[in-house]
């Protein structure tokens, strides 16, 4: 009966981070679109705020601000780690193709075992073989002709993004056994909604009717993705799910080449392979 059971959730957690990664490909098509007229920072402070007042509401309902202290270092770093994070996604996404900014994001799951190792948390060498796989197949998609116009700095924001999110990812896995999701995300757009202005209020300007739709929209489909990715870590370990992030991949192509003509080169399909096939190898090797 337990075997059915964490079957079934398996099942709903791989729905959830689906659905999550549709979410965030739609968001990163309108931060694409909004970053023609807004600064980064001030789109991410919209989903942010988006977020805070969908929340509250709920949050003064059931009476869940209650935060597990004993848990503040993972607190702090899942919330400075994920806000970081998401400003470089963001700066990348203004910059590269949504295909690629994902598809470097998510290489996140390849710096979890880097990050234990230098933790002093034990991590076997296959496990290590298989993170510097991933890396390769990054290589690959980064040696094709069409990158050859992306700044190296563009793709730092990227893999940036991808670090801070797997040091976020690790705190979230320990806050999930004593927090819900909704606790974990309101604290979350609670702090970037506070945050964000106290650094880069200064650069904002006032969007028009066209810019503000689209704040709405940024902020809409990332806490859709937000609730979806912290249920489905809920539901399962990271290292069983991850793997299904890489759907964002396939979501943000498809993106890429309804609004923008891109089409994903053969040497982004073969770089995207490997990046999943290790991410892929590590789940089944850490399960």
């Amino acid at each position: 009966m337990s075997k059915k059971l964490t079957a079934t959730s398996y099942q709903k957690a791989i729905i959830c981070m689906v659905l999550a990664y549709i979410s965030i490909a739609l968001m990163g098509v309108f931060v694409k679109y909004a970053s023609d007229e807004l600064p980064s920072s001030e789109i991410l402070f919209s989903r942010f705020l988006i977020g805070f007042i969908f929340l509250l509401p709920f949050m003064i309902r059931d009476g869940d601000f209650k935060v597990e202290l004993s848990q503040w270092p993972f607190l702090v770093m899942r919330n400075l780690a994920g806000i970081a994070s998401m400003l470089l996604t963001f700066y990348a996404i203004k910059y590269l193709p949504i295909s690629i900014a994902v598809l470097l994001m998510n290489t996140s799951a390849l710096f979890v075992p880097l990050l234990l190792f230098v933790l002093r948390t034990r991590t076997p060498l296959k496990v290590l073989a298989c993170s510097f796989l991933g890396f390769a197949g990054v290589t690959i998609i980064m040696l094709t002709d069409s990158s050859k116009h992306f700044e190296l700095q563009h793709i730092g924001y990227a893999l940036g993004a991808a670090f801070l999110a797997a040091m976020a990812f690790i705190s979230l896995q320990e806050l999930n056994k004593h927090n819900s999701p909704k606790n974990i995300v309101f604290y979350f757009h609670l702090l970037g909604s506070l945050l964000l202005p106290l650094f880069f209020v200064t650069q904002w300007t006032i969007p028009s009717a066209q810019g503000f739709v689209l704040l709405l929209l940024v902020g809409g489909f990332g806490l859709v993705f937000q609730l979806l990715l912290t249920r489905a870590f809920k539901y399962a370990p990271a290292n069983v799910i991850t793997p299904f992030a890489f759907t964002g991949v396939i979501f943000s192509s498809i993106c890429d080449w309804l609004f923008w003509h891109n089409v994903p080169t053969l040497n982004f399909w073969i770089g995207s392979l490997v990046i999943i096939v290790s991410v892929s190898l590590l789940a089944k090797i850490r399960r």
